[in-house]
């Protein structure tokens, strides 16, 4: 019977026509099969066979998703290549994963170019959720906190790199500029010194080298690869995966060369900056017989971490309020005035005056909720099998938290796409309680450890800024467009031009 039936096949198979017919039935057999969605998984939409809904997101991805959620509600499952993506679209949902079982939701999915850049998940953004990971986030966010507040930023802020800024602005002496080159100057140069204790000059081969690769760094790692959604595309050397790698290795050899020079320069004692404060980290647990908890690879990646991380979503938001404030001059104006009837004439805004400013500070959490940087967040991952808004999700899923909808919610925010600092303040013009659903720098065990450091770097910067100039659209060119663009998934202004008019001429000094 066996030898009739193998003949038979046989038989059957030396027809190209049946041969084409047993592929077209495998394929189609298939396709269905890539379709199937695991039971217990909220609803959402089918997308094709094998590719899912990647081709709805390669435009829009941030107005797609966030769509979805209108025809599907605000928990779906979106399909990527063979991967099922969770998508939650409001606060209570996102508070029920990252904050009520914020350890079951704190994993991180296996992503290529993640991977690649994290050497193997060993940072804390890309780090998997384990014990050791806790010891790294701990250390990274331990180094952070002593450079995010007092005297040390305030100092580097004003005293060494807002100068800097504003000679850069003067220099123009009246003429347009696009003000990201300088944003991009003066951030850099204020993660520069805290990480690395280096006060360089602007025209610094070093610092342009650094600047360089950062924008690279972006550029390559933003939108990801195929190979993020399917592994199998690692293999394939295309030019993405070759940018990625070259890109990599330039970072991490950069980063490198800087703790190198701290290991040499290193005296007992005295902690100057963030390398220096995680090598002493690292002593400390040696001393302790407990090397392995922060081996050479977490240094360089913890370092890498809040270097790249303090940099371009500080620069992006300072370039939305610049965007902001030019389309708003009456908004401007009450930002002078306040800051004019708090701040001597003769000394810079310090940490200190924060209080004394809320409407500064309103506008600042206003551009951040209405231009949400990075609008759906970084992947999450679940650690068991857990449920969220009632449905069964198994352990290994991915999970996407749409802040962009967050920060849009009518239920929570009164016109949410109109610009209204006020929103933040009280009918005193006093700071108030922020709304539940403002979650500009995540929540739970993954939030930003850099929190901290970039809403006090933001103020310094933002009130430096208004308090020297007056920003202005140039003539004849029109305000710059504040609708955004979204590329390397993060929330990017249209590029636009400026004029800026001194308000105090000399350079405002701190007091003694």
């Amino acid at each position: 019977m066996v030898y009739v039936t193998a003949g038979t096949i046989q038989t059957f198979l030396r027809s190209p026509i049946n041969v084409f017919m047993v592929l077209v039935a495998f394929i189609l057999i298939a396709a269905l099969w890539s379709m199937r969605r695991p039971a217990g998984l909220p609803p959402g939409p089918r997308g094709l066979p094998f590719i899912g809904s990647i081709g709805d997101l390669a435009l829009n991805p941030v107005w797609t998703i966030s769509d979805f959620a209108k025809t599907y509600g605000d928990i779906y499952t979106l399909k990527i290549g063979m991967q099922y993506i969770v998508v939650l679209n409001n606060i209570k949902l996102v508070r029920e994963a990252l904050v009520e079982k914020q350890d079951q939701f704190a994993g991180r999915p296996w992503i290529y170019s993640m991977d690649l850049l994290s050497e193997g998940g060993q940072s804390i953004s890309n780090g998997y959720f384990t014990k050791k990971w806790k010891v790294l986030r701990k250390i990274g966010y331990q180094a952070v906190r002593n450079y995010a507040s007092g005297y040390t930023l305030e100092r580097i802020v004003t005293k060494e790199a807002f100068p800097r800024l504003k000679k850069a602005v003067v220099d123009k002496e009246g003429e347009p500029f696009y003000p990201e080159s300088i944003l991009m100057l003066f951030v850099s140069h204020v993660m520069s010194n805290i990480c690395f204790g280096h006060n360089y000059d602007l025209d610094d081969t070093e610092f342009k080298n650094i600047m360089q690769l950062t924008k690279d760094a972006n550029d390559v790692f933003g939108n990801g690869t195929l190979a993020d959604f399917e592994p199998i595309f690692k293999y394939i050397p295309t030019k993405a995966i070759r940018q990625m790698k070259q890109v990599s290795n330039s970072w991490l050899t950069f980063i490198q060369s800087k703790i190198d020079d701290h290991r040499m320069n290193m005296q007992e004692g005295g902690v100057s900056d963030v390398v220096h404060d995680v090598l002493k980290s690292q002593t400390e647990l040696k001393d302790k017989d407990q090397a392995d908890e922060l081996t050479d690879v977490h240094v360089r990646q913890i370092v890498a971490d809040i270097f790249g991380g303090g940099i371009d979503t500080t620069i992006q938001t300072m370039i939305w309020c610049v965007a902001y404030l030019v389309n708003y001059p009456d908004v401007q104006a009450k930002v002078h005035k306040e800051i004019d009837d708090i701040i001597e004439r003769d000394r810079l805004p310090l940490l200190s005056d924060k209080a004394k400013l809320p409407y500064c500070e309103a506008v600042i959490l206003e551009v951040m909720r209405i231009r949400t940087i990075i609008p759906l967040n970084l992947p999450h991952e679940t650690t068991e099998n857990t449920v969220i808004g009632g449905y069964n999700i198994p352990k290994g899923t991915q999970i996407w938290t749409n802040l962009w909808n967050l920060h849009m919610d009518e239920e929570y925010w009164k016109e949410p796409e109109k610009f209204c600092p006020e929103r933040f303040l009280d009918d005193e013009g006093n700071a108030q309680k922020r709304q539940e659903s403002y979650l500009p720098f995540s929540a739970g065990r993954r939030m930003c450890i850099g929190e901290m450091l970039a809403r006090n770097d933001m103020f310094l910067i933002f009130t430096c800024l208004f308090q020297q100039f007056t920003l202005s659209p140039v003539k004849g060119k029109g305000k710059p467009r504040l609708d955004p663009t979204f590329k390397n998934l993060a929330t990017r202004c249209i590029p636009y031009e400026v004029v800026a008019d001194e308000r105090i001429s000399g350079q405002a000094q701190l007091k003694a």
